[in-house]
């Protein structure tokens, strides 16, 4: 069995007085500590494109381009912007990588956990900047890895097996050849809105004995210790921004057990399920926990802006004078060190039965 080897995230380092490119796009102050120095995700890469594929996918048209533009922000074009509520930008890119490297300390740098032997075809669900893509396209050098999205913010120079199409995942799939695995992370409510749709469409499209893999957390605020304050701005926000992607068609909060439970409902086997605390700060005395947390905080914390424009004004009718000041509260309260709070973060895979 070939098991994925150990990646490698940038070290968090803590933030001094100079100001590095990101923090100019900005327009919040830098933090006066656990800032994070963050490499370009492709910054280092020396691959040219790849002309073919080895698998077949709908792409929509050049109109993709043509993002929308609000409050200073931009949003994917595809379908006027509207079944997406998350910017597109280069802030919001920033937040995904800095997500991505979090993630990727909470697993142990595994990129999945299925235990897939060999895989040839990969597809990646909802790819965003198409980092988790590059770095399994490096790992599995024989591997076709896929990544699918609706916005076009993909590093162009990519390793020589790596490919990105722009299309809506809540569309019937085309591929011309079966898939060993089929994974997604941080999409449930976003990118996933029909998750037995999505499951659906991932059996038919597996080969007989391939993988679906799930990599969510529940937008919830959770502490084990009740140390939120009773009137925790945190714990508002995220009920705030909770309802508003409910409105939105965004369910946040699918758990694991329903998530197991909706695999095998689609004809899933040897469904495994992994749980974890993801710590929304660095409060933890254990090192990979709080780094995780760092990169979390300053993943929340640079765009918690961005998250809450279209969730808070244009959903719900918010003042952005009203928004601002709970995001003031929100931003003060998440430097508390004696705050130890969390999400709910977890893993879902099951097999397609091999006599299928």
């Amino acid at each position: 069995m070939e098991a994925p080897g150990p990646l490698t995230p940038p070290a968090p380092e803590v933030a001094g007085e100079d100001k590095d490119e990101d923090d100019e796009l900005d327009d919040e102050p830098p933090f006066d500590e656990w800032d994070l120095q963050h490499e370009h995700r492709d910054a280092d890469s020396a691959y040219g494109d790849d002309a073919g594929s080895r698998m077949n996918y709908g792409s929509i048209s050049e109109s993709i381009y043509n993002f929308r533009e609000e409050n200073g922000r931009t949003y994917h074009a595809y379908r006027n912007g509207h079944s997406y509520v998350l910017p597109n930008d280069l802030r919001e890119q920033y937040r995904m990588d800095l997500t991505y490297h979090s993630i990727l300390r909470m697993f142990d740098g595994k990129p999945f956990f299925a235990p897939i032997e060999n895989p040839q075809r990969i597809v990646d669900l909802g790819t965003g900047t198409g980092i988790w893509v590059v770095d399994v396209g490096d790992q599995y050098p024989s591997a076709h890895v896929l990544g699918i999205d609706i916005s076009p913010i993909q590093p162009s120079w990519v390793p020589p097996n790596v490919e990105f199409r722009y299309d809506d995942i809540n569309l019937p799939w085309v591929y011309e050849q079966p898939i060993d695995l089929v994974h997604s992370r941080i999409c449930s409510g976003l990118a996933i809105r029909d998750w037995p749709k999505y499951l659906s469409e991932s059996y038919r499209c597996l080969r007989p004995g391939g993988w679906v893999e799930a990599q969510e957390f529940y937008m919830e605020a959770k502490s084990d210790d009740d140390s939120f304050p009773p009137d925790s701005a945190i714990i508002q926000w995220h009920e705030a921004c909770n309802k508003g992607f409910s409105l939105a068609g965004c369910n946040m909060r699918i758990s694991a057990q329903d998530l197991k439970s909706l695999m095998k409902e689609a004809g899933f086997v040897n469904i495994q399920m992994l749980e974890m605390k993801w710590p929304m700060s660095p409060w933890n005395d254990d090192e990979k926990l709080r780094e995780a947390g760092l990169y979390m905080m300053d993943s929340t914390l640079r765009e918690l802006r961005g998250i809450s424009l279209e969730v808070l004004t244009k959903i719900q009718g918010w003042k952005i004078e009203d928004m601002d000041l709970l995001l003031a509260k929100v931003k003060k309260e998440w430097f508390r060190e004696d705050i130890h709070g969390y999400w709910p973060l977890f893993v879902v895979y099951g097999q397609k039965p091999l006599n299928t």
